[in-house]
């Protein structure tokens, strides 16, 4: 079950640095039910599964930290696509980048 998280996670940190957004969103269905299972598991406590649960949990957190950023990242470019100026720009006090979405 770890073994399989583990891939998922691994799966999903990619899909998401690819901003494959439908495979990203396929991972986490699968994801949820592999969390869900491993809840209703009767796996022993022992030590070493309490380590490989904390590489786990350490494993959420990143990919969460990289979809958050990737969801700002593509909101500063509809923003500037719009005309906008990005709120990073904006909370720098620097000119928002203006891009040629011309050939």
């Amino acid at each position: 079950m770890f073994t399989e998280l583990d891939r998922v996670l691994d799966e999903e940190r990619q899909a998401i640095r690819r901003l494959d957004g439908e495979r990203v969103n396929a991972l986490s269905d699968l994801k949820v039910t592999l969390v869900r299972t491993l809840q209703e598991s009767s796996i022993e406590h022992r030590p070493e599964h309490a380590q490989r649960l904390r590489a786990l949990a350490a494993g959420l957190r990143r990919n969460a930290v990289l979809l958050a950023h990737a969801r700002d990242c593509l909101q500063d470019v509809l923003a500037v696509v719009h005309g906008a100026p990005s709120p990073v720009s904006r909370s720098r006090s620097v000119p928002p980048v203006r891009l040629s979405l011309r050939g």
